[in-house]
Parts: C-alpha cells; sequence; structure tokens
C-alpha cells in the first residue's frame, strides 16, 4: 500500500540542496544587494528593465556551496524559477549571458548613483571659481554677458555647467540691436576650457572657446558670422560680476 503523504522526487531533491546550503556571509550579500540596488540583472539585460524588484541572490554555477561574489547575482522570483528550470522546448538561460546582463546592470548603477544630487534649486557654490555671470569689457556699446550655472558630472566625471548668454550688436542703431542667444551644456576640459560646435548651414559649423585665463573669461568664435544673430558676437574678454 503506497503512502500517499510521501514526499516527492522533487521535494526531496529540493530539501537536500536546502540542506546542504553554505549561508551565504553577510558581506558577500550586502555587496551583491548595494551593486544591483535589487534590480534583476536578467530583467535589464534583456528589457533595460530598472524597476525595484522583490527577488532572491541567486547561484550561477547553482552550486549552493560556492559564495563567491562572481558566482552570485540577484534576480528576481521569476527569472530565478527560470534559470534554475530545465527546458527542452527552449535554450536556457546560460550563464555566460547572465554574467554579462550583471556587468552591464552594475556599470550602468555605478554610473547613474555617482551622480551628484542637487536638492531643492541649484545655487553657486562659493568654492566654483567659474559658476556665476561674466560681462564682457572694452567692447563700447556692443555688449555681452555669460552665465554660468553647475550641473551634476558627467558620466565620465567631468565637471558640466549651463552655458547661455546674451549678446548686443549695434545699441545705437535706430531701429534697435541686434540680439544674439547663446545656450548649451559643456564639459570643462582640462580645467580651464569649454568648446562648442554648433551647425551653421548646410555643411558649415560655428565652434565657440570659452577659456578661463588668469581669473578672466576670454571668447573666441570661428565661422561666427550669423550664428547668433547678425553682426552679434560673444568674442572678447570678460569680467566675473561680483
Amino acid at each position: 500500500m503506497s503512502n500517499q503523504n510521501a514526499p516527492s522526487l522533487g521535494e526531496l531533491t529540493q530539501y537536500l540542496r536546502t540542506m546542504s546550503r553554505k549561508p551565504l556571509p553577510a558581506p558577500t550579500e550586502t555587496g551583491v544587494l548595494v551593486q544591483s540596488r535589487r534590480r534583476c540583472c536578467i530583467c535589464f539585460g534583456l528589457n533595460r528593465d530598472t524597476q525595484l524588484k522583490a527577488g532572491q541572490i541567486a547561484h550561477l554555477d547553482q552550486k549552493s556551496s560556492n559564495n563567491a561574489e562572481t558566482n552570485l547575482a540577484f534576480l528576481c522570483f521569476e527569472h530565478h524559477d527560470e534559470y534554475d528550470s530545465v527546458s527542452s522546448q527552449r535554450k536556457n538561460l546560460t550563464i555566460g549571458e547572465v554574467k554579462q546582463f550583471r556587468t552591464e546592470l552594475y556599470e550602468s548603477i555605478n554610473k547613474a548613483f555617482t551622480q551628484q544630487v542637487h536638492f531643492g534649486e541649484i545655487t553657486t557654490p562659493a568654492s566654483d571659481p567659474f559658476a556665476g555671470s561674466w560681462i564682457r569689457v572694452g567692447s563700447g556699446e556692443d555688449g555681452a554677458e555669460l552665465n554660468f550655472t553647475p550641473l551634476p558630472d558627467s558620466f565620465e566625471g567631468n565637471v558640466q555647467y549651463y552655458v547661455s548668454g546674451l549678446a548686443l550688436y549695434g545699441t545705437s542703431r535706430p531701429y534697435g540691436p541686434n540680439l544674439g542667444i547663446l545656450e548649451f551644456t559643456g564639459e570643462l576640459i582640462e580645467g580651464c576650457e569649454i568648446v562648442y560646435a554648433r551647425p551653421l548651414r548646410e555643411d558649415e559649423v560655428t565652434t565657440t572657446w570659452l577659456r578661463f585665463i588668469d581669473g578672466m573669461l576670454e571668447v573666441t568664435e570661428e565661422n561666427w558670422l550669423g550664428a547668433y544673430g547678425m553682426n552679434a558676437s560673444f568674442r572678447g574678454k570678460y569680467i566675473k560680476a561680483v
């Protein structure tokens, strides 16, 4: 007479796996959770899904005794079950592709979570020598002003500014001056220079160099005519407004 309450072979196998599993060291567990930020690497690798997931830390070689961090990945419940299962109908997820997904996820998280965070309005830091307003000097009636607003660093870790400006040409003209407007986001190169290039017409490009030299700002332009309004230019030297 058979015992209908006896565990199945699958249940016995799962029980034995659980009993033989080595506890995951707390520092290792923390490392995986922090690096993944509880994002499933398979969700990210297949669908670029970056949502928080309820899940588990999986052993990629399916050996519960191997607690090396390189063998671990945070997976959502659905993908953990799928990864551990064996299907004869379709190609299973391989350890190689899951490790690649994990690498891509960690790289993306590292870039996103190392960005500076601004709470409330962005204000000019007192220690930033470039942020703020700069006024062109020695240009007679044709004035110009440039403003540098600090932004979070780029993914590559470079300092960034939102640059905006206004230039006037012919302020004494009877019909009013020509007005030039400059707006772009630029990265500081070698700690002293920002370069901005924009299409002008057909294959032409106008390029503006903004260089901080000895406490002043020097602006030079190439192929600038008409780029910001006829004869309106940002060329010249600027001093920082107090």
